[in-house]
C-alpha cells in the first residue's frame, strides 16, 4: 500500500521533512477524513523564505489521500467536530495536555488551532501557564456568538477570522496580534496560465458545482431551482455536482435524498452527482458557471478557485461568499434558502445577462485570496507574535 494511502500510526510523520532552521507551526484540526477543507488550505502554505514549517494534528485512523502531502501527528483526543459539542469540549483538556507534551518534546514555536475541536483546546492552552502563542483560525459563522467574542485575544489566543462579513458576524473589531482577517486560499497554480474558454457556442449552459454531499452545503436547493425553471430554460442547462459524501449517517442519508430528488423532480436528463474529485481545475475550466448554494459558507476555496478560473459564480447572499461575489459583476447573488430566486438568476445565467465582468477581470477579483497573499499575511502574524506584539 503507497505512503498516501494508508493510516499514519501514532507518532510517524507522513510528508516533506520539518527544516532544522525553520520556526515550526502545530496546526490542530483533528480531521478524520482527507476530503479537503483546512487540509485544503494547509496545502496551499506558501513560505518561499522557508521561515516556517507546518505540522498539522488530525485524528487516528486519518488516511492521506491526497496531494501535495502533510506531515502529520495523530491524536486519539482531537475532533474537528462531533454533533455533541460537550464532548468536544470535555476531549479538550486531553487535546491541551497532549499538546503541551508536544511542544516540548518537538520545540514548536507556535500552535495554531482550527475547527470547533481544536477551538476549545486552543482556549484552554491560552488560558495555561506558558509562553508558545496560541493562533484560532474561525472558519465557521457559530450561532454562540458569544463565547467566541469572549475567547477572542484572550490570555495568548489571538483569534483569526476569514472576512469582514465573519468579523461582522462575531461582533470583532480587528485589531493587530489579536483580531486579525485573513482569508482561506487557494492555490497560486489557480491563478497562473492562460484562462480557459469553453469551445463554441453551446446548446446547454454547464452549471458546475463542487463540494462535499453534506446538508448544509444545501445542494438540494440546486434541484429545487432546476425544477422550478420553464421546461424551456431547463432543457438549456447541465448541472454536475462534484463531490465525496462523508462517512456520517446524515451524510448519506442526504446523498441518497439528492439522488431522490433528481428522479422525483424529473431532471436526470440535466442533472450529474459525479462523486469526488482531485481534479478540481479540470471539472471548473470544462464549466460555464460556478454554483454554491450554502448559507453562511465561512469562505469556500472552491468558490475562489472558480473564480481564479474566470467562472462567473451564483453564491448565497450571505456569509464570506458576499465579501468574494459582487452581484452583477463577477457573478450572482441569491436570497439565502430561497430556491424559487436561485431559479432567476440561473435563468439569468442561460440568457447571458448575469455579468458584466470579463474572464480577466473575474480572476483578478479573487486574487487577493490566493496562498500566496494569505499566508504572508498569517506569517506576517506569527512573527508578530514571537516578537511579542501581542500583550497579554
Amino acid at each position: 500500500m503507497s505512503a498516501m494511502m494508508r493510516s499514519i500510526p501514532p507518532g510517524d510523520r507522513a510528508g516533506s521533512p520539518r527544516r532544522a532552521d525553520s520556526v515550526p507551526v502545530l496546526h490542530l484540526v483533528g480531521s478524520t477524513q482527507d476530503d479537503g477543507g483546512i487540509l485544503t488550505v494547509l496545502r496551499h502554505a506558501r513560505d518561499p523564505e522557508g521561515l516556517f514549517s507546518h505540522s498539522v494534528v488530525v485524528h487516528r485512523g486519518f488516511e492521506m489521500k491526497r496531494q501535495p502531502p502533510l506531515d502529520l501527528r495523530e491524536s486519539r483526543w482531537l475532533l474537528a467536530e462531533s454533533p455533541r459539542h460537550l464532548s468536544l469540549f470535555a476531549r479538550a483538556l486531553s487535546v491541551a495536555m497532549e499538546t503541551r507534551r508536544r511542544c516540548r518534546a518537538e520545540h514548536w514555536k507556535i500552535v495554531h488551532a482550527h475547527s470547533r475541536g481544536g477551538f476549545a483546546a486552543a482556549v484552554l492552552l491560552a488560558l495555561l501557564p506558558g509562553r508558545i502563542p496560541i493562533v484560532f483560525t474561525n472558519h465557521a459563522f457559530a450561532r454562540r456568538t458569544g463565547l467566541y467574542r469572549w475567547a477572542a485575544g484572550r490570555g495568548r489566543l489571538a483569534t483569526v477570522v476569514l472576512n469582514p462579513a465573519m468579523a461582522t458576524h462575531y461582533g470583532l473589531t480587528p485589531q493587530p496580534g489579536h483580531v486579525e482577517i485573513i482569508p482561506d486560499c487557494c492555490s497560486d497554480e489557480f491563478f497562473e496560465g492562460p484562462l480557459v474558454r469553453p469551445p463554441g457556442p453551446r446548446s446547454r449552459l454547464a452549471l458546475v458545482g463542487v463540494g462535499n454531499l453534506v446538508r448544509w452545503k444545501k445542494w438540494n436547493l440546486v434541484l429545487d431551482a432546476l425544477g422550478r425553471l420553464p421546461i424551456s430554460l431547463r432543457q438549456r442547462v447541465h448541472f454536475t455536482l462534484w463531490g465525496p459524501t462523508p462517512a456520517d449517517g446524515d451524510s448519506q442519508a442526504f446523498a441518497r435524498e439528492l439522488k431522490g430528488q433528481v428522479g422525483a423532480l424529473g431532471l436526470a436528463p440535466y442533472v450529474r452527482l459525479a462523486g469526488p474529485t482531485t481534479r478540481v481545475r479540470e471539472a471548473v475550466e470544462g464549466a460555464d458557471v460556478f454554483i454554491i448554494p450554502s448559507t453562511n459558507e465561512p469562505c469556500s476555496v472552491a468558490l475562489t478557485e472558480a473564480l481564479a478560473l474566470g467562472k462567473p459564480s451564483i453564491a448565497s447572499a450571505s456569509g464570506g461568499s458576499v465579501d468574494l461575489v459582487k452581484n452583477g459583476y463577477n457573478g450572482r447573488l441569491f436570497r439565502p434558502d430561497d430556491p424559487e430566486d436561485l431559479a432567476r438568476q440561473i435563468a439569468g445565467m442561460i440568457s447571458g445577462e448575469g455579468t458584466t465582468a470579463t474572464p480577466e477581470q473575474i480572476r483578478d477579483s479573487a486574487r487577493h485570496y490566493s496562498a500566496s497573499v494569505a499566508w504572508g499575511r498569517y506569517h506576517a502574524l506569527y512573527r508578530r507574535l514571537l516578537a511579542g506584539g501581542q500583550a497579554d
